[in-house]
């Protein structure tokens, strides 16, 4: 009897504790699939003018569900923000597996953020990055949770380790200047733009310049 009851107990046990687990759950779900609903309407309108009545139809769920998981439009960008860095951070990790230098690294960034513009569309493409700059963004963010940044400001300290760039560079505010940049150029520049790539690597090189890095010499 006293087994039985043991063995009663751990079962009511577990169910009870997996009632907040699927909870959890449910909410992820619920949140990822509104994101998806906003991504399409963002990328469809631009943030600004996206319907978030078509938004919550296509998602499912009610206008107050979407405020729960996003206050604003800007909490739309800043989770899109965090979700494809993660997978942007994944993909220059494993280039970073290969061997590299610091301009590699950099054009490498280059390609895996215009990438994202094909992924995106030109409409949601400007209003992610705009966020960068905007007075709206959310307070909850904060650069070191960034891992583009995190991994290219370690890329450039172990230039500086080498002796490729200046002993006084420093290291993380380089990468944060080199992505907000690389941000500001094709948030003003049209897609297609004759001279983009041209200024791009016009952009890469003065960087490293900026650094104190010796380049071969170039013509134009």
């Amino acid at each position: 009897m006293k087994r039985f009851i043991e063995i009663s107990v751990v079962r009511h046990n577990a169910r009870v504790q997996g009632v907040p687990n699927q909870r959890v759950a449910q909410r992820q779900q619920t949140r990822e699939r509104v994101l998806d609903a906003a991504i399409v309407e963002f990328s469809r309108v631009g943030t600004a003018a996206a319907d978030i009545t078509a938004v919550v139809k296509a998602a499912g769920v009610g206008r107050s569900t979407f405020n729960f998981h996003f206050p604003t439009r800007e909490h739309v960008l800043l989770e899109l923000i965090r979700r494809e860095e993660a997978r942007v951070a994944g993909e220059l990790g494993r280039f970073l597996e290969s061997r590299h230098d610091l301009p590699t690294v950099l054009n490498e960034i280059v390609r895996l953020v215009i990438d994202l513009e094909d992924r995106w569309g030109p409409l949601l493409f400007r209003d992610v990055l705009g966020l960068y700059f905007s007075s709206a963004r959310p307070d909850d963010d904060g650069w070191t949770d960034h891992p583009t940044i995190v991994l290219l400001a370690a890329e450039i300290l172990h230039a500086r380790n080498r002796g490729d760039v200046r002993t006084d560079v420093d290291s993380f505010h380089s990468a944060v200047f080199f992505l907000l940049g690389l941000y500001a150029l094709l948030t003003t520049l049209p897609h297609p733009a004759p001279a983009r790539e041209n200024l791009l690597t016009k952009y890469v090189t003065s960087t490293l310049y900026s650094l104190g890095m010796n380049l071969p010499a170039t013509t134009e």
